[in-house]
């Protein structure tokens, strides 16, 4: 290289670099993320499932299925009957009239269910409450779930664009200070605007970066009820991955804890209660209560007493109902089973798909993104002492933004399918 072959003016640009460089130290970021609160994971996830807006339908289910359980134990209102009419009296020998005047009537009947209908509809009214209860479990596990997927992305997000900032300034430095000596030959200046291209694909991938991580802030802020411009800063996470148990022991835990497996085994228990009530719909309802009447004509008549009435299941009209309960429970039935075998599935396939991920974390071993940064320090050092040439140092710049990029993608890839399949166990914890 030509740089190597003056060293007077090689001395002269060291200097200028080191003078230059505590005001380069300190890579800028976005002036908003300086002044943004820091949070971790745990806080932001419960903070998004406390202040969500929607959560509080989950909890107005709960409350209208507690208010059905209460009407269902109730027993049917009471029946009133008035009858208005008109009383004519005639002499049994002559059938001339003897008088005629008002009549009317009124009984109050109070309808008797037998069989234990009313205790089925109360036990249907509890499984509602339960499927209202697992259906807040679920919308809970699912947000906080994704509030760490979001914020472990907007950390990665920031972490990518500050790495891409520092070598596009790394760059741009050394570019100045290449141009602003006195150059020999076309060495100096074609390097120097490699140095600038280079720092502008690094600034473009810092764009891309911000972007992400806007983009992940403003569904953060969204799902916490928060103004879309407020800022947040994630402090760094754990990074460590948990081992998994057995496949098969991942898969009998999701059995037992799904959410959507439990609310199909209480839907199919519903419906096997509805078929029940619905046979038993063939026994009579019988209304019982005390009745009044009066006649007037040239005397006056008063009768009361109790009365009783009664339907009487002849045509069994309720053996179409019955068959369409039993329908519903067959489909509840099969949707079950279907719904167990494919999240047995999904199991397997989430836990393969995350060992796979930790495996290539585990091979890279120490390799981090501090190592990167201190390498890409490192060759910027030897360049501009002249030990490597340009192609290496840019080679290694380039490769400290995509081997950071790599380990927090792959890394943020492994977090989404752990918690992936926490909420296939019901939102459990899986690491040993």
């Amino acid at each position: 290289m030509q740089l190597a072959k003056e060293p007077a003016v090689r001395i002269a640009a060291i200097l200028l670099v080191m003078a230059a460089a505590p005001a380069t130290a300190q890579i800028p970021t976005q002036p908003s993320a300086q002044v943004a609160s820091g949070i971790s994971l745990d806080s932001l996830a419960k903070n998004i499932v406390t202040n969500n807006p929607e959560r509080q339908f989950y909890q107005r289910q709960i409350e209208t299925a507690q208010v059905e359980r209460q009407a269902a134990g109730r027993w049917a209102d009471p029946e009133a009957v008035v009858e208005f009419g008109q009383r004519r009296e005639n002499d049994p020998g002559t059938g001339a009239p003897l008088g005629d005047g008002p009549a009317y009537a009124v009984s109050i009947v109070q309808p008797i269910e037998f069989g234990g209908r009313v205790a089925l509809r109360r036990a249907i009214a509890e499984r509602q409450i339960d499927l209202a209860r697992i259906g807040l479990q679920q919308f809970d596990a699912t947000l906080a779930a994704r509030a760490r997927t979001l914020g472990y992305g907007l950390f990665a997000a920031d972490e990518k664009a500050n790495a891409a900032r520092s070598v596009a300034a790394r760059m741009r430095t050394l570019a100045r200070v290449i141009v602003s000596r006195d150059p020999a030959g076309p060495a100096p200046r074609l390097e120097a605007a490699s140095l600038q291209a280079s720092a502008i694909s690094a600034e473009r991938s810092a764009a891309a970066a911000d972007a992400e991580a806007n983009s992940m802030l403003y569904e953060l802020n969204q799902l916490r009820g928060a103004p879309f411009d407020e800022r947040i800063r994630i402090i760094r996470p754990d990074m460590k991955l948990p081992d998994l148990p057995p496949g098969a022991t991942l898969a009998a835990n999701a059995d037992a804890n799904n959410f959507e497996l439990k609310s199909l085994r209480a839907q199919f228990e519903q419906q096997g209660l509805r078929v029940d009530l619905a046979r038993k719909s063939r026994i009579p309802i019988v209304s019982v209560g005390p009745y009044f009447d009066r006649e007037r004509s040239n005397t006056t008549e008063t009768n009361y007493g109790l009365r009783v009435s009664t339907t009487l299941p002849i045509w069994n009209r309720q053996a179409g109902d019955v068959a369409a309960e039993q329908g519903k429970q067959a489909q509840a039935d099969a949707t079950l089973i279907n719904a167990e075998r494919r999240i047995a599935r999904d199991v397997f396939d989430q836990a393969a798909q995350y060992e796979a991920k930790r495996r290539t974390l585990a091979q890279w071993g120490s390799s981090s993104p501090k190592s990167f940064a201190d390498a890409a320090e490192e060759a910027d050092r030897n360049y501009r002492l002249g030990a490597i040439p340009l192609t290496t140092y840019s080679q290694m710049q380039q490769s400290y933004i995509d081997a950071t990029n790599a380990m927090l993608d792959t890394r943020r890839e492994a977090l989404e399918e752990l918690l992936q399949l926490q909420a296939l166990n019901g939102g459990e914890a899986l690491g040993q």
